[in-house]
């Protein structure tokens, strides 16, 4: 295999160093815990099992390569959001449940955060803050998401900006003002999931990639059917993910979430001419919430500026590889150069698209089914990076039976726990997967109208 495997999935991908995939697996293995999945959740789950109880055996078994999935085709923002849109999933759940989860959020930041200083981690990673911002005319939606940040206790030192200070930060007059929050950071994906690899393996776990699972039979043990072996294990996480629908139809997760690509952008190195050009503060980081799939911009440890439109595609039927919708492409890059004339003069280094995963009830799924054996975690969102590492740590108390505070969470289901959520799918009617594609393509076509109306499109 090549010293950039998959480089033409993500920058990341093509930009993260020389990688050498670890050995498929051959043969037959016997574990207390097998993982699918060599993403965030997978091998965060993995390294939190062997730290938690060293004498648990650990297997993860990865399809491809480590960060192949979304993992290594996401922005990289480490940004304490628990769920896609806080406003709508009021709808669902209670303000208590909400706060809690918000507060688990935090919780995330801090432990993906102290774990990259904890075990030294090469993840590119920094605290540069983001400002949100919202599109010109929807000034209102902007001060509603600044309440709802500067009303959470760890928020208190945020900023409500005008629409001069926004303009004068960006250079831009499209906005209609913003927040800027401090408490967010950003990582290199492909790096940081390596690294992840790096110390889980380090605490004991095995990793094989190019090893993907054909078929799990379930009997006392779990026995996971590979194409040169098998893995016998006494519980199974997966760590899937807007890949869990292709599991084995079995375990019933087909409709447990919808996977959404979303359309990222790389440039090359700015010159010191080009930032000169741009005239912006604080590095222009920003993250527009104009409307649920906004277009956000930040930059890299090497002076670069990966943005998108979050133009979202939602998925049909078994192919990850159907979404290179390339007009996508041209949209985000109408819009930034509308937006700052300076992009134009910027290089484009590479285009793709990246699988989230959508859950039925907006939070993101966790728990247990098959008799508290089979373990999940799915349904981030957009907002996976610090979610899925901290969702890692419940995987790991509930694969080792442990009972804890996080295991105890109203979010996180148990079979038989009354007053836990349930795993929601999504409902198996006629015409019900036509009726959500053609939903997310209105608010896609709505966004993109508000921007023509306003010049930016």
């Amino acid at each position: 295999m090549s010293a950039t495997p998959y480089a033409n999935k993500s920058f990341w991908l093509s930009h993260s160093g020389d990688y050498q995939p670890s050995e498929p697996l051959k043969g037959t293995l016997d574990v207390d815990i097998a993982i699918i999945g060599a993403g965030f959740t997978g091998l965060s789950s993995a390294y939190n099992i062997r730290k938690t109880d060293p004498s648990a055996t650990v297997a993860v078994l990865e399809a491809e390569m480590v960060a192949f999935g979304a993992t290594g085709r996401t922005s990289g923002w480490v940004v304490p959001v628990p769920l896609l849109d806080p406003f709508s999933a009021k709808v669902f759940h209670s303000k208590q449940k909400l706060d809690d989860l918000r507060d688990f959020a935090w919780d995330g930041l801090d432990f993906v955060r102290d774990l990259i200083e904890r075990e030294k981690l090469d993840s590119d990673f920094e605290m540069k803050g983001v400002t949100f911002t919202t599109l010109r005319g929807n000034r209102k939606k902007l001060e509603a998401f600044a309440k709802y940040w500067s009303d959470q206790p760890r928020c208190k030192d945020g900023e409500l900006m005008s629409q001069a200070q926004v303009g004068e930060a960006l250079n831009s007059d499209a906005f209609s003002g913003g927040y800027h929050m401090p408490h967010t950071g950003q990582l290199n994906p492909v790096k940081h999931a390596r690294e992840l690899k790096r110390i889980a393996v380090a605490a004991g776990a095995k990793v094989f990639e190019q090893t993907p699972v054909l078929s799990i039979e379930e009997g006392p043990l779990c026995v996971l059917k590979t194409p040169e072996g098998e893995v016998r294990a006494r519980h199974l996480i997966l760590a899937t993910n807007g890949y869990t629908h292709l599991l084995p139809p079995e375990l019933g997760l087909q409709r447990a979430q919808a996977p959404m690509f979303v359309y990222q952008l790389m440039t090359e190195p700015l010159t010191d001419d080009d930032w000169a050009a741009l005239g912006w503060k604080r590095r222009g980081q920003f993250y527009d919430k104009t409307t649920y799939f906004p277009p956000t911009c930040r930059t890299t440890v090497d002076g670069r500026l990966q943005f998108n439109l979050c133009d979202v595609y939602l998925g049909s039927g078994r192919s990850m590889e159907e979404a290179q919708r390339t007009e996508f492409y041209g949209a985000a890059e109408t819009l930034f150069q509308k937006m700052f004339p300076a992009f134009r003069r910027l290089r484009i280094a590479q285009r793709w698209a990246g699988a989230c995963s959508l859950p039925c009830d907006i939070r993101p799924q966790v728990g247990t089914v098959k008799g508290g054996r089979i373990h999940y975690a799915f349904g981030y969102s957009g907002a996976g990076v610090m979610m899925s590492q901290n969702l890692g740590r419940v995987l790991a108390d509930l694969a080792l039976e442990r009972t804890t505070p996080l295991t105890e969470h109203w979010w996180v289901s148990v079979e038989g726990k009354k007053g836990r959520a349930k795993l929601r799918r999504f409902p198996k009617l006629p015409g019900f997967e036509t009726a959500m594609r053609v939903g997310v393509d209105m608010e896609r076509r709505r966004g993109l109208s508000g921007r023509r109306r306003l010049g930016l499109a």
